[in-house]
């Protein structure tokens, strides 16, 4: 695993503890030694630990119809 590339095809299935010890070792000297990959995968950390810690995935109706209107603006306008 030398590229940032080969680095985040591989994030995944380490967080989910899928990986080899020697694969473990490569990825963690990575994120010591490249700090954009260490942002990513910090902000995939945080994903995954909120996606498990029981977010209601219900939106509120007000906030359903203010997103609704945001995005309608959006892409009509661009």
């Amino acid at each position: 695993m030398n590229k940032c590339s080969d680095f985040c095809r591989k994030l995944s299935d380490y967080l989910d503890r899928e990986l080899s010890d020697n694969e473990c070792m490569l990825i963690e000297e990575h994120l010591r030694e490249c700090p954009p990959c260490a942002i990513i995968y910090q902000g995939l950390e945080k994903t995954v630990t909120l996606c498990g810690s029981g977010i209601s995935d219900e939106i509120p109706e007000q906030v359903k119809i203010r997103l609704l209107r945001f995005l309608r603006n959006r892409c009509c306008n661009d």
